[in-house]
């Protein structure tokens, strides 16, 4: 029987092997539509998603609550539990796949407020519009609740592997709707298609790895009030990071019109595929971490927190770093200069990608811990924050204005009231100042290797891929010399790279050669 570790490694492969096909197809795919269709079509495309993101929130955050709720009855295998929880979960996509068509509809004549650009004669936003919104909605009708059962197991691998392959498939066919027929329509009901595919296939690989698992039985009313709970305190959790990402975008078309919205999206795009990854390497250990929490000790999952974050910001910084010196060469070797920011603003994107992931292993001890209850007053004020700030700073400094809030509400009230959540009602409330200190010393040392690297690779002034391939190397160089050097004297260092050469699998190899 595999181990946490063994299920998180496996996880963590598929997840990076998945979001790298993600990144790859959607950097061809955002290619193809500039060259062949023009911006135009990249920012509308954008705010779709934007918009679909915000309809998504009728999910109120089901998916996680009863990913949780199955933890402990899968540990323990209870068959009728689970069969219970699935019915459940079955029946409330329904309702939520019935309520976002209605609000989608409901939406629909106020879509020409929040598109300032005037569209191409031979596009009608409308039926662009139910396309896309026919896609979301198939997504949870059709057996979106399956998933459950990888994730809740810690073979979210299985999901990975689906996902990966039809979004190839998917890719394929959109780019020669494109290419061949030049034609939007065609390149938007490829998404619905492939999402009932996909669906399907999920279907069938998991009632064949769980036959025992059908939706029959009731789940206790003492059980749904907790999942109720749950839900609310995650709802309000999805409710800010929907915004916070999806309310830029809308913001920005509104605003400053789709060409600036395509143009800021394509720096978004290279710093939102990097952070897919990490979301999903930190998503690929929440089940482990889960599990953990129900059958280990609070000190042992301490230590294996401090491991994790330790880490988890080694990666963040050296990534930063990376950003620093290569996205300026990348995005003009990708879609040329006039698609291009100002070096003042690649370093705010610079920022806004580490600002949200410095508190990321927090958050997903927070989800695993089932606390989204206890932070249910926290995405409020960040969503209202937040928009307050987009309105207002947009008006005066563009672009700029709108990451700056951001950034402030992820820094200054995510970052801490969240860590506050998990210290007051998880770990104790003492060794919330140790951690709060590692944060800032990151955020330092970071800074530290940022300003190297740039004024290093502002000296050499190289352009295209001799750029990204010398620029990437000294980031690396630079941002690991400091970040081990830095952190070298912390007591967590030395457990948290035995543990990271054991995950990789470097310990056997070490280990043969001391023997040899």
């Amino acid at each position: 029987m595999a181990t946490r570790t063994q299920h998180a490694k496996r996880n963590i492969i598929t997840s990076v092997i998945n979001k790298l096909v993600i990144m790859l197809t959607n950097f061809i795919m955002r290619t193809v539509l500039i060259r062949y269709l023009g911006e135009i079509y990249l920012g509308l495309d954008s705010l779709f998603v934007s918009i679909l993101q915000i309809l998504s929130l009728t999910e109120l955050g089901i998916s996680a609550a009863m990913v949780y709720s199955m933890y402990k009855p899968l540990a323990e295998n209870d068959t009728p539990a689970v069969c219970a929880l699935l019915k459940l979960y079955r029946t409330v996509y329904r309702w939520i796949a019935l309520i976002m068509t209605v609000l989608g509809l409901a939406i629909t004549p106020f879509l020409p407020m929040i598109v300032k650009t005037e569209l191409p004669s031979d596009l009608n936003l409308y039926v662009l519009f139910f396309i896309n919104l026919a896609n979301t909605v198939l997504s949870y009708m059709l057996f979106a609740y399956r998933s459950s059962l990888f994730t809740a197991d810690q073979r979210y691998s299985i999901n990975n592997n689906i996902y990966t392959i039809f979004k190839i498939g998917g890719t394929v066919l959109q780019i020669v709707a494109i290419i061949l027929f030049r034609s939007y329509y065609f390149y938007s009901f490829v998404l619905p298609l492939t999402t009932i595919l996909k669906n399907l296939a999920l279907y069938i690989i998991s009632n064949k790895m769980y036959p025992q698992y059908k939706c029959e039985g009731t789940v206790p009313k003492s059980e749904i009030d907790n999942i109720k709970k749950r839900c609310a305190g995650m709802f309000l959790h999805k409710l800010s990071f929907v915004f916070r990402n999806s309310l830029d975008s809308i913001v920005l078309s509104a605003f400053l019109g789709l060409t600036v919205l395509a143009k800021y999206n394509s720096y978004y795009y290279i710093i939102n595929a990097i952070s897919g990854i990490m979301i999903l390497v930190s998503n690929s250990v929440t089940a482990s971490v889960g599990n953990s929490i129900v059958v280990e000790t609070k000190q042992k999952n301490y230590a294996d927190f401090q491991k994790l974050q330790l880490l988890y910001m080694w990666l963040t910084s050296w990534l930063t770093v990376c950003l620093v010196g290569c996205l300026q060469p990348f995005i003009e070797l990708w879609v040329g200069k006039k698609m291009m920011f100002g070096d003042s603003i690649m370093v705010i994107f610079c920022v806004y990608f580490f600002s949200t992931h410095f508190s990321r292993v927090c958050y997903v001890y927070r989800q695993a811990a089932g606390l989204w209850w206890q932070d249910r007053y926290r995405p409020i004020v960040e969503t209202f924050v937040n928009l307050g700030l987009n309105i207002l700073l947009v008006r005066f400094i563009g672009v700029s204005g709108v990451m700056f809030s951001t950034i402030f509400c992820i820094v200054f009230i995510e970052g801490t009231w969240g860590t506050r959540i998990l210290f007051k009602h998880y770990f104790n409330d003492e060794k919330q100042s140790k951690y709060m200190f590692r944060l800032l010393w990151t955020w330092i040392l970071t800074a530290i290797s940022g300003a190297i690297c740039y004024f290093v690779c502002g000296k050499l002034a190289l352009k295209g891929i001799p750029a990204l391939i010398v620029y990437g190397i000294l980031a690396t160089v630079i941002s690991n010399a400091v970040y081990a050097a830095g952190s070298a004297f912390l007591p967590e260092f030395r457990p948290s790279v035995e543990f990271a050469l054991k995950l990789s699998g470097l310990n056997k190899l070490t280990s043969r050669i001391k023997k040899k």
